[in-house]
Formats: C-alpha cells, sequence, structure tokens
C-alpha cells in the first residue's frame, strides 16, 4: 500500500494536485477502488478535497446494486458521493459503438460533477485506469490505424472541455500500475469488489482484446503488455516535440476568429507533411474541443485541399465540424449556419481614397500612379482602372439579375464586352452556396467591378493604355 501510495502521491505533486478538489470516477470494481483508498490514505498529507462520482448505464442486470455499493463505499469513508441513472440515447450513440456512446456520457457526468463540486479550473477528475488498460488502448488504436496521438495512449494529466465550454483535468496516477496489483490491494486490505458481467461479453471490442488477442500475442511475446507500454512512452517523447513545434508554427498559419479557424494555404502547405497533420489537429480541436473523434483518415482529406485546386471545396468532419477552402486560406467553422467564415455584410459608399468601415470590414482604397507592373497573389487586394471604374464605388451583395463580366472574357477579336449571370459565376468557381450572400460586389456606375476575394471585371482589368490605378484592399476586422 505504501508503494501504491508514493506512487500516486509523485502522480499528484508532479501535476500540481496538492490541495486540490477531485472528482474520484468510481465503479465499484478493484482499480477505481484501489484509488479511491489510496486517495483517501493521501487526503491529509495532500490535503484533498474527495468527491466519489459514479453513472449507472443502465445497460445490464444488477447495475442498481453497484451504484448502491458505490454510494455506501463513500458513505463508509465519509465522502460526499453523487450517483445518477443515465441511459444511451441513440443521439448520444451518433454511430459510435455502446462503449464509445457510454464512455463519452461518462466523461461529460464526471466533468459536470466536477464544475458542480468546484473542481474545474481548481484540479479534476481521477480515474483509475492502469498499466493494463494503456496497454489495451495502445493495440485498440494500432489496429484501428490510428495516428502517433493514438498510439501515445492515456495520458497521466490531459484535460476535457465540458459542453458549457469549461476545461477540466482528468489525472490517472495508476497508469504505472498493473491490474493484478489493484487486486492485490484489495485483496490485502479486505476489499470487496464489484464484478462487470459485459467485461466478459466478447462482442465488445475491448473485451475482445483483453479476452481474445493479448492472450494470442503472449505466446509470441509473454511480455506483449510491457512492449506495448514502451511504445506507448516513446510516442509520448515524440509527441512532445512535435507539439513543441506546432506551438511555434501556428501563429503563422493559423487564425481564430469568431467565424472559426483559418489557415494559410500557402504557409501551411510549405511545411513537412508531418507537421501539417498536427497543426490541423490543433485547429480541429480548437473548434471539437477534443480530437476523440477526428481519425487520421480524416486528417490526410484535411491535408489533400492544401493542394492546387479550385476555391469552393468542403469537407464535413466528425462535431460538426466544415472545412471549406478559399483561394488563400482554409476555414475550419462549426454548424451549418455557422459555416461561413466571412462576416455579415454591410451596404455603403467607400471614400476614395480613404478607408471605409463596413460591418465586419475595413475597405481600403488608395490611388497608384503609374498602374504596378505585377498583379498582387492575395485574394483580397485588386488593382483596378480608376478611370474605367466611372464614378462612385459601392459596396453591397448579390441582388437577383446581377450580370458579371469576370476578367478574360471577351470575344474572339476583343472589342464587345460579355456577361454572364453572377449566379453561374459563383457555381462555376464553385463558391460555397453558404458564403454566397455575404461575399462583397464592388459596384460602380459601370456595374460589379469586382467580386471581392474572386474575380475582378474585366472591364475593370489594368490595361497598356491604363493612366491611374486603385488599389483596394478588403481586411476583416476581428
Amino acid at each position: 500500500m505504501e508503494r501504491l501510495a508514493r506512487r500516486v502521491r509523485s502522480v499528484l505533486e508532479g501535476a500540481g494536485l496538492g490541495g486540490a478538489s477531485l472528482v474520484v470516477g468510481v465503479s465499484g470494481g478493484a482499480d477505481s477502488l484501489c484509488l479511491l483508498h489510496v486517495l483517501k490514505s493521501l487526503e491529509s498529507p495532500l490535503g484533498l478535497s474527495l468527491h466519489v462520482a459514479h453513472l449507472d448505464h443502465g445497460l445490464r442486470e444488477g447495475s442498481e446494486a453497484d451504484a448502491s455499493f458505490v454510494a455506501e463505499e463513500a458513505r463508509r469513508l465519509g465522502l460526499p458521493c453523487t450517483v445518477e441513472r443515465a441511459s444511451i440515447t441513440p443521439a448520444a450513440r451518433r454511430g459510435a459503438s455502446p462503449e464509445e456512446a457510454a464512455r463519452k456520457v461518462r466523461y461529460a457526468f464526471l466533468g459536470r460533477v466536477a464544475q458542480e463540486a468546484g473542481a474545474a479550473g481548481v484540479a479534476g477528475v481521477a480515474l483509475g485506469h492502469t498499466a493494463d488498460d494503456q496497454a489495451e488502448t495502445v493495440l485498440l488504436h494500432l489496429i484501428r490505424g490510428s495516428g502517433l496521438p493514438g498510439l501515445r495512449g492515456m495520458q497521466p494529466l490531459s484535460a476535457y472541455r465540458t459542453a458549457q465550454g469549461a476545461t477540466v483535468t482528468l489525472v490517472r496516477p495508476l497508469l504505472g500500475v498493473t491490474r493484478q496489483e489493484t487486486e492485490a490491494f484489495c485483496h490485502l486490505l479486505g476489499l470487496s469488489r464489484r464484478q462487470d458481467a459485459t467485461n466478459l461479453q466478447p462482442q465488445f471490442t475491448r473485451n475482445r482484446l483483453r479476452l481474445e488477442v493479448l492472450p494470442m500475442l503472449r505466446q509470441i511475446n509473454p511480455s506483449i503488455r510491457d512492449g506495448l507500454l514502451r511504445l506507448s512512452r516513446a510516442v509520448a517523447l515524440d509527441m512532445t516535440f512535435l507539439e513543441g513545434e506546432v506551438e511555434r508554427a501556428w501563429p503563422g498559419v493559423a487564425q481564430v476568429t469568431a467565424a472559426g479557424v483559418s489557415l494559410d494555404r500557402q504557409a501551411l502547405g510549405g511545411l513537412h507533411p508531418a507537421l501539417q497533420h498536427h497543426l490541423l489537429r490543433r485547429a480541429f480541436a480548437e473548434l471539437a474541443g477534443s480530437t476523440e473523434d477526428l481519425a487520421q483518415c480524416h486528417l490526410v482529406e484535411m491535408a489533400r485541399l492544401l493542394a492546387p485546386g479550385p476555391s469552393g471545396r468542403s469537407l464535413h468532419l466528425p462535431a460538426g465540424v466544415r472545412l471549406a477552402v478559399d483561394y488563400s486560406r482554409l476555414w475550419l467553422t462549426r454548424g451549418e449556419g455557422d459555416a461561413c467564415p466571412l462576416p455579415p455584410l454591410q451596404e455603403g459608399v467607400l471614400a476614395c481614397p480613404g478607408e471605409t468601415r463596413l460591418g465586419g470590414w475595413l475597405v481600403e482604397a488608395a490611388v497608384v500612379t503609374p498602374p504596378p507592373a505585377v498583379m498582387p497573389g492575395d485574394p483580397w487586394v485588386a488593382f483596378l482602372d480608376l478611370d474605367a471604374l466611372g464614378g462612385d464605388l459601392h459596396i453591397r451583395p448579390r441582388r437577383p439579375g446581377d450580370r458579371f463580366q469576370p476578367l478574360g472574357m471577351q470575344d474572339a477579336v476583343g472589342a464587345t464586352e460579355r456577361q454572364k449571370k453572377l449566379q453561374d459565376f459563383m457555381v462555376d468557381a464553385r463558391i460555397p452556396r453558404l458564403w454566397r450572400p455575404r461575399i462583397p460586389l464592388l459596384v460602380t456606375p459601370r456595374g460589379i467591378a469586382w467580386v471581392v476575394g474572386w474575380r475582378i471585371a474585366h472591364w475593370a482589368r489594368i490595361a497598356p493604355e491604363t493612366h491611374r490605378a486603385l488599389r483596394m484592399r478588403f481586411r476583416q476586422l476581428s
């Protein structure tokens, strides 16, 4: 017991959790009972404030008895206890397996209890995962083709974001302790513990690994558990380095706005593919709160959109996150209603030259003489023939019947202007449907001079006879 107490104390003190409030997730099995009693022995030495929590999923007969057992154990130890029952609804599953859905519901419950108990932001939730659980997790992720974050497995200290947006610390002090040791601990103290019959049912993936796959692997390598743990530690070391690189690269690649997260396609595309994937994971986590639903195949598809190609391409990701592409950036947004990264559009007349604020946009206009020889690559900057514009400049959204002559659209001789429906242009340019009402149009008495961010009008281009150019730049305000 003393050795276990020293190990748990080392983890808690290393995480700065001395004197903290901890909600202890207790199922009634040997692992969680061992954790509870070790923490109880450290309550005074470390100044801990403990709160027991148990969630009854109601998935099997006898689950009510487990809940009563945990409540009685907490009462015997003189600890406050929260016991609730929550069934796994179809909405909670959303395509996940019953065990994965149960885990999500359980973590949400523990996070809520931590907030109500005052643990959120102070400490968090203590979980009884052992070295055997870690080995099973790494093997499960290996079978599923996980990337490095999955092969790292569980961490002694990690964060969980609740549905309300609060962050709760998860601490796993027993990751270096085997299941055999927790059983021996309970036997030594004469602790009765509950046996979950569903742990013996092979239709659950993790159970099948524990009951069938790992015993077969032990015939090849009797130390398979230790081998998987060494793999986990090696990957964790590599991930520490990669996460440091992500932290350094993030400010030059990403911008977090009220609309979502935008990533510079050119800057991101110039990085090593491994770093690209980890930056994309970070961007997804900014919106979803975690990456638990993000698979390696999703990262491959996200990275594929970095390649040169038309704007308007999009990808639906887990947790309601959507990725869309424009000429220069990748946009990650959440929810269909927020799928447009562009700010609401306000109509108005532009100061020329000068600056004009219109809703979420800052528009800069400057006269340039002589016109530049090379056009900019920034889609939010355009050089237009000032004399061809022919009057006041207005910003407005699209209207029914709008027509536009995109740059390059002319007849064989080049003398007669041709136009197309603005709707057709937006479809051809693959501009996402939800973006179209928010795209600014620069309009003059002659017509639409610029579909901002996409194309200028052919008649407004800088031509050999142009004497004065108007430099227009659109910036999104924070």
